[in-house]
């Protein structure tokens, strides 16, 4: 994912098919339970059907009807997902061979046809036509500024593609950093628990799963798709996206128009487990994002006679007076993290009693609840680590606007008084504000400083907040030239065919594990071992900012648990291998889900 790495505060999933011990039944009403859409089979005669165990649920009766409703688990009709661990150690092989490509994207990159840094990624598209010789035989392949788009036509030329993404590029491994990583960061290195390097997690692992679905189903079956599928795999996400994902979404759009997708998935939240409940946790809206650019333009003159503060100086007062001003924390209905916890107020037996109390009179109305909900939701946590290396808390991040001065630029000479000094400051903009919201926040905190030192400030539009001395200024911009302003959030609820899709084929391919399932069928998990669909949120941005076009239901989200990868944007990058097989799973569950669904347009 762009710009950062992301530690939420959580457990890994427990694998184990027994915990031992034995949950108390909660004494509260059962949940209402949705049908999920219909099915219908197109599979070779033979292949074993397969079935699925409508388990109970029990919820908290002190919340409405409605909230956190789960699907019911399932599966494909007329095939068995598990056979794809057949390949475990092919799958596996591949994504080694991606890792050892190093498709590094660095945030100054020139044109796609004049840098030749852009020239690796010709590499790895030779790689996957080597290894995916199937997919390639079904699918069209439409290749711009190094972005890939793969189509694959469908029978029934009616229903919306189904739409999967990941990203080709990586952040880059720093040269002072190599000696720090336990294995070479383009190695591959396979230990028979973990695969190791750049990618392995961040996010060759999600397109290594997609593109080994569809290729252990064309070989394997005589699949033929009645609903169209697109694969979209971005050239740049990790510097935002600034032109493999246009590019897509331009070709998409230019071809088959607005919300012309059924369903969407991105790379984003995945699997945890906190409070005696697994959860799968769907990043359903995505927060704004924007780089500010923070000048200050002073006289030069010797250093041996300074003036009180230099430009470098009066840049780190500005740059102080907004790290002691951070966003407030705030919560809404409309807050994914709210949703979240609503989920866990109704199924989690062990989350704290205060903490659940708040939720509940939240949603009942409860004005001071609600004033006082985001602070327990911080300093209560989710259990786990408290946040990543070098990392502030990722609760409290997602719950306001956060700011980070990452880059700044100033000086030539130790004897030269600087004249410009520049500062970018990175902002993940909350999904209750905007970047307008931001920019008029940012003039406001600056402008004491401003009149105090008696400096110029020109605003973000250009006009002139104070005027001050003409030789000394600040002038406030958007750094890169563009922002994001927060996505809308994706529904969420039963009466949605393609959420009920997705959640149900989850909570299909958790209880069908081979942990707790001989033959690959769904079976029934009591409460706290099954898997319940909560609507979350992630910290970072994803390519999706360029999909918001193609369809509402856009769900950043990988089936791995969260503890089984890490290194994301740091050194030491890892990810397991059994869960890259269930990820692979995963899929083709979803691809074969969506194309038997009647319910999904």
């Amino acid at each position: 994912m762009a710009k950062g790495p992301i530690h939420l505060p959580v457990h890994s999933v427990e694998h184990s098919p027994e915990r031992g011990r034995v949950r108390r039944s909660w004494p509260l009403a059962i949940l209402g339970l949705l049908a999920t859409a219909a099915v219908m089979t197109s599979w070779p005669v033979g292949v074993q059907q397969l079935t699925s165990n409508m388990p109970s649920y029990h919820g908290n009766a002190s919340l409405r009807k409605g909230v956190c409703e789960q699907a019911e688990p399932f599966l494909p009709d007329g095939y068995n997902t598990t056979k794809v661990w057949e390949d475990k150690e092919i799958i596996i092989e591949r994504l080694r061979e991606a890792i050892r490509i190093p498709t590094q994207m660095y945030d100054e990159m020139g044109p796609v046809d004049e840098d030749p840094r852009w020239k690796i990624f010709a590499e790895f598209h030779a790689f996957l036509e080597k290894t995916f010789p199937k997919v390639y035989e079904h699918a069209s392949v439409t290749k711009t500024d190094w972005a890939l788009v793969y189509e694959i036509e469908g029978t029934d030329s009616s229903l919306k593609p189904l739409m999967l993404t990941a990203h080709q590029d990586v952040v880059p491994v720093l040269p002072d950093t190599v000696s720090q990583w336990e294995h070479d960061p383009f190695s591959g290195d396979y230990d028979g628990t973990s695969i190791y390097g750049r990618g392995s997690s961040d996010t060759k692992s999600s397109l290594i799963a997609v593109m080994s679905a569809l290729e252990h189903l064309f070989r394997t079956t005589d699949f033929k798709p009645r609903r169209p599928i697109v694969l979209a795999f971005g050239s740049d996400e990790e510097r935002g996206g600034q032109v493999g994902a246009p590019a897509i979404a331009k070709y998409l759009l230019d071809k088959y128009g607005s919300n012309s997708m059924s369903l969407l998935i991105d790379e984003g939240n995945g699997l945890i487990e906190t409070w005696g409940q697994n959860f799968a946790t769907p990043a359903v809206a995505e927060k704004g994002h924007v780089d500010i650019g923070l000048t200050v333009s002073t006289l030069g003159g010797h250093s041996s006679v300074p003036p009180a503060h230099t430009a470098i100086g009066l840049i780190s007062l500005l740059i102080a007076q907004l790290e002691s001003h951070p966003h407030e924390p705030t919560i809404s209905a409309k807050s994914p993290i709210y949703e979240f916890m609503t989920c866990a107020a109704t199924f989690a037996e062990d989350m704290p009693t205060k903490l659940k109390k708040l939720v509940i009179k939240a949603e009942k109305g409860s004005k001071k609840a609600w004033k006082e909900l985001p602070k327990e939701i911080i300093s209560t946590g989710m259990g786990g680590a408290p946040h990543g290396p070098g990392q502030g808390d990722p609760l409290r991040s997602l719950l306001t606007t956060t700011q980070a001065v990452d880059i700044i630029h100033g000086g030539l000479k130790v004897n030269a008084l600087p004249e410009s000094v520049k500062a970018i400051i990175n902002h993940r903009i909350n999904v209750l504000s905007d970047h307008l919201e931001l920019q008029s926040r940012i003039e406001s905190l600056l402008l004491p400083v401003a009149k105090f030192y008696n400096l110029t400030l020109n605003g973000f539009d250009g006009t002139t907040v104070f005027s001050g001395s003409p030789s000394s200024k600040i002038d406030l911009d958007l750094a890169f030239g563009y922002f994001t302003d927060p996505a809308r959030h994706s529904p969420v609820t039963l009466d949605d065919p393609a959420w009920n899709v997705l959640a149900g084929t989850t909570r299909g391919v958790w209880a069908s594990r081979r942990e707790v399932s001989e033959d690959g069928t769904v079976v029934e998990l009591e409460a706290g071992k099954d898997m319940v669909m909560a609507p979350f949120m992630s910290t970072g941005n994803t390519d999706t900012r360029r999909y918001l076009d193609l369809t509402p239901n856009i769900y950043r989200y990988r089936y791995t648990p969260m503890g089984g990868s890490a290194g994301a944007h740091t050194i030491n990058e890892y990810s397991n291998a059994d869960d890259l097989i269930e990820f692979t799973r995963f899929y083709q569950a979803i691809i074969l889900n969506m194309d038997q669904s009647k319910d999904v347009a």
